[in-house]
């Protein structure tokens, strides 16, 4: 559709031109720039359409790392122990256990109160974990 659009006025844009050429104007001179503005407004719409394009991947990339990560509240320590970078079984288990004992966790970097998590090891994972905000009913 928007070739189309341009070649129509391309067309209208050659025809005036042509048609209405001075005594320092030839009609080559007119053609060329013609084609000039075709090839401005040809290239104009290529980068709107891959910006918008850039943008949807962008959109879709963000949707699916967020909906891979892991969300701490919930996980059981086999899934933390599988998927987090230096925490294995025992530390999972610390991690559940902190859970159940202080209730959810209401920031990553909350993770490094359990016994055995530091700050380091939070950093190294925080591109993996999420915090999942609870869903109050009736709000």
């Amino acid at each position: 559709m928007i070739l189309r659009k341009l070649n129509l006025l391309v067309e209208s844009s050659m025809s005036e031109s042509l048609l209405k050429t001075t005594d320092n104007q030839s009609p080559p001179w007119n053609v060329a720039r013609a084609s000039a503005v075709v090839c401005i407004l040809f290239v104009t719409s290529l980068i709107g359409v891959n910006s918008a394009l850039a943008q949807t991947d962008d959109a879709a990339i963000f949707a699916s790392t967020e909906m891979s990560k892991l969300d701490i509240n919930t996980a059981d320590a086999e899934s933390l122990a599988a998927n987090l970078v230096g925490i294995g079984l025992t530390k999972a288990q610390e991690i559940v256990r902190y859970r159940e004992l202080h209730g959810d966790f209401v920031t990553i970097e909350e993770l490094s109160e359990v016994k055995g998590v530091g700050l380091l090891t939070v950093e190294k994972n925080r591109h993996l974990v999420l915090v999942a905000k609870p869903i109050i009913e009736g709000c």
